[in-house]
C-alpha cells in the first residue's frame, strides 16, 4: 500500500464524460492490466514504459511513461471496487516535489446510449492554480480510454 501523507487542506476538481459503449466494458478498462498503461496519465508525446496494475481493493499501480528525458511514474492504490459503479484509488507522482496524496473517485452511471463517467480528483489546495490544466488533463485521460474501447 501506498504510504504518503494525506491531504491537509482539499481541493476538488470534477470532470465527467459520456461514452457510447456498456458500462460494463467502460468500468472494466479501469482495471485491465494490459491496456491501464497506454491511456490513464498517458500524454500524446509520452511513451508507455511500465504498467503493473494488482487490480483488487488494496491492491497497487505503478504506471510510468517516458516524457522526453522525464520519467513520469504514477504510483497509487485502489481503495473501493464496486462494479460496475465506483471505483477509488490514491496516487503521487514521484517526479512531484509534493508527498500528498491525491484521491480519485470514478462513478459510473448507465445512459440511454451507453454511460457517463465522473471523476473527483480530490488534492491538496497547493495545485489549485492547476484547475484547468487538471480539467484538461482529465479530458486527455478520456480521450485515450475513447481510442482504447474503440
Amino acid at each position: 500500500m501506498v504510504e504518503r501523507r494525506n491531504i491537509i487542506n482539499v481541493f476538488k476538481v470534477t470532470v465527467s464524460r459520456e461514452f457510447n459503449f456498456p458500462l460494463e466494458i467502460v468500468f472494466d478498462e479501469w482495471l485491465d492490466t494490459k491496456n491501464l498503461g497506454k491511456w490513464l496519465f498517458s500524454t500524446p508525446e509520452g511513451v508507455d514504459k511500465v504498467s503493473d496494475v494488482d487490480p483488487r481493493v488494496g491492491g497497487d499501480f505503478r504506471i510510468g511513461e517516458r516524457r522526453g528525458e522525464e520519467m513520469a511514474m504514477h504510483v497509487g492504490t485502489f481503495h473501493e471496487i464496486d462494479r460496475p459503479k465506483r471505483i477509488v484509488f490514491s496516487y503521487y507522482m514521484e517526479t512531484a516535489n509534493d508527498d500528498a496524496l491525491s484521491n480519485v473517485i470514478i462513478d459510473f452511471e448507465k445512459t440511454e446510449n451507453g454511460c457517463r463517467v465522473l471523476i473527483k480528483h480530490e488534492m491538496d489546495d497547493v495545485w489549485s492554480e492547476y484547475e484547468e490544466l487538471t480539467i484538461q488533463g482529465w479530458n486527455m485521460i478520456f480521450d485515450g480510454l475513447e481510442k482504447v474501447l474503440n
